[in-house]
């Protein structure tokens, strides 16, 4: 069979000189190191997707017992999308494409050979039995240490529960995102992952409004929240400000600063945790199917304005500390990677802080204790919004209730077996970036509908190269290997001391090559090294753009083959580790691969 094979040296030598400096960061080593495959890990029969604007919806239909609703056809729904999304308006969409969907009918990918050293890769081995893979994370960051307990109850009480035939992967949110258990349907290896999920971040970050803490410095003898006796002042002379105005004014100048430094640590917090829910989709994405993530969390709140405004900074507050942009980005990320995200509140029946055994409220006055009561509620139910919000956006639920997390399982596994996909190209040519709502509705009556709620409408074009590395910075930090492009890199042999050289083989399958004004295609990649030192600290990044246009005769080829072959050099001095990043411009899919370089061996020729 003819090989395709890009000879792009003189490319990637020139864009090593484009290098970005070193760039210190906490600790992330990757959990695990990818197996060796075999280059038989990519398939070869496969079709190239050409980049189009087409939405894909993944919808659960089930009538009011909660049993799915089969059989049913494209003439059976309509779908309309807001555009423009600020104008109100909604606009009917052509369905160009339908499927019913039944996991088990689904073929898995290849299985990969695991024999040849120095040949790493992201490619997915998958049961012979389809069903929907389940994905636990127990989130320390967000959630103390006393609600974390409920966890391995639960989780004893599910093992029970849950069919023989489940792959569950379980990972922790602590100081960084942790995987404890690959995907297995052992019940042994989950009850030890989830007798080692705890996690003790969440002690001493942001969680309790300053004005209600009795600890907080503004809450001291002398400030706002004094309790019992006042002192009485020393009479002023000549209209100077009495010891009391100084130490009121002192207690509201520390408050501010209080609060500004528990929104900025909250805000650390959320970011954190959207980071990880993302790279869990990334990890995810190239499982057929859908997936299931249950988010076991006292989650965060999604909009911090109504509880930190603070004088005259109530509008810089209302606009920074509102999260509903990011959480919509993450809801399409997940969505565009299958992830339906099940989040399970760990906390149970809250009971207002004021009114807990051992509180101390700092000011028991009626007004001090409503507005302790007010700040409580709205952080409660902000914190709720914020579950609901990413469960709706991606297709699935809130696990409210008695915290049954065998019964989530369950729901989750039984709506992600059987499902719609439905495809449209919007017929909007304004593609401004903005997120678009979409609705679906059913003609079927009585018929209850879960599926994304929007996506953005990215602007057409490649990104600058500028936008391209901070990208490519970004999926640096990722923990785990991303798994939307498949590719195997093979080590090399090097005639330079400390540098590593791989060749990489692409599943092509898995780009968008959208098709040029001249009849040609055209294929833009950005290949990305990032280099870490023995501590998991991230050193630079190199980036290696990749920009091909394909005339009939070469993408031909690249359709009878379905491989693209590259090779890289990485100068010295060696790093303890890379990784190795594929990103698909168009559409930003991503494949990665973590490799430690102190057992690295070069493989056998062939």
């Amino acid at each position: 069979m003819a090989r395709l094979s890009f000879r792009l040296i003189p490319a990637l030598v020139f864009a090593a000189s484009l290098t970005l400096p070193s760039v210190a960061q906490n600790p992330t080593p990757p959990q695990s190191q990818p197996q060796p495959v075999s280059d038989q890990a990519i398939p070869s029969d496969f079709t190239v997707r050409t980049y189009t604007r087409m939405v894909n919806l993944e919808l659960v239909v089930k009538d009011s017992k909660g049993n799915h609703v089969e059989g049913l056809k494209a003439d059976d729904f309509q779908i309309e999308e807001q555009t423009p999304a600020k104008s109100g308006k909604w606009h009917p969409q052509k369905i160009a494409e339908f499927r019913e969907v039944h996991v088990a009918d689904l073929a898995p990918p290849a299985a990969a050979s695991r024999n040849a050293p120095g040949v790493y890769s992201n490619a997915i081995a998958v049961q012979k039995d389809a069903v929907p893979l389940t994905i636990l994370l127990v989130d320390g960051l967000n959630t103390p240490v006393e609600h974390q307990a409920q966890v391995h109850v639960q989780m004893l009480k599910m093992l029970r529960q849950l069919p023989p035939n489940v792959p569950v992967a379980v990972f922790l949110l602590g100081d960084r995102l942790e995987m404890l258990q690959s995907f297995t349907m052992d019940p042994k290896l989950l009850q030890v992952a989830l007798s080692k999920a705890i996690s003790t971040a969440n002690v001493g970050m942001a969680k309790m409004d300053p004005r209600d803490d009795p600890d907080s410095v503004e809450n001291l003898e002398g400030g706002r929240g004094q309790v019992g006796p006042e002192i009485p002042a020393p009479a002023s002379k000549g209209g100077s400000i009495s010891s009391s105005q100084q130490v009121a004014g002192m207690a509201a100048s520390v408050g501010g600063f209080s609060q500004r430094i528990f929104a900025f640590e909250m805000d650390e917090r959320i970011d954190r945790t959207i980071k990880a829910l993302a790279t869990l989709g990334q990890d995810a994405s190239g499982y057929p199917g859908r997936k299931n993530l249950l988010w076991l969390s006292t989650s965060f709140p999604i909009n911090l304005a109504s509880t930190l405004a603070v004088g005259a900074m109530t509008d810089d507050f209302a606009e920074y500390r509102g999260h509903w942009g990011e959480l919509q980005q993450l809801s399409a990320a997940l969505s565009d990677a299958k992830v339906a995200v099940y989040p399970v509140s760990l906390a149970g029946v809250q009971t207002l802080q004021a009114y807990e055994a051992g509180a101390r409220p700092p000011d028991v006055t009626p007004r001090g204790m409503a507005d302790n009561t007010s700040r409580d509620i709205m952080m409660q139910t902000a914190a709720v919004d914020t579950m609901h919000e990413i469960a709706d956006g991606t297709g699935g639920k809130v696990c409210a209730g008695d915290n049954d997390l065998g019964d989530c399982v369950h729901k989750a596994m039984d709506d992600s077996s059987d499902y719609y996909e439905i495809s449209y190209y919007s017929d909007s040519t304004d593609w401004n970036g903005e997120f678009r709502k979409v609705a679906v509705k059913s003609a079927q009556h009585g018929a209850r509908l879960a599926y994304r709620r929007g996506y953005f409408a990215s602007p057409r074009g490649s990104p600058t190269p500028e936008v391209q590395s901070a990208q490519l910075q970004s999926d640096c930090h990722g923990y785990l290997s991303a798994t939307a492009i498949p590719f195997t890199a093979r080590s090399l042999p090097s005639n330079k001391r400390g540098q590593l050289r791989f060749s990489l083989l692409i599943d092509s399958s898995a780009l968008s090559i959208p098709a040029t004004a001249d009849g040609g295609h055209q294929l833009s990649l950005a290949i990305g090294v990032c280099t870490y030192n023995e501590k998991g600290w991230l050193l630079k990044l190199m980036n290696y753009p990749v920009n091909l246009t394909l005339d009939a005769k070469r993408y031909e080829t690249l359709i009878a083959t379905g491989k693209l072959t590259d090779t890289i050099s990485i100068p010295a001095p060696k790093p303890a580790a890379v990784r190795l990043l594929v990103k698909d411009v168009a559409t930003g899919k991503l494949g990665s691969i973590y490799i430690k370089t102190g057992d690295l061996v070069a493989a056998a020729p062939q």
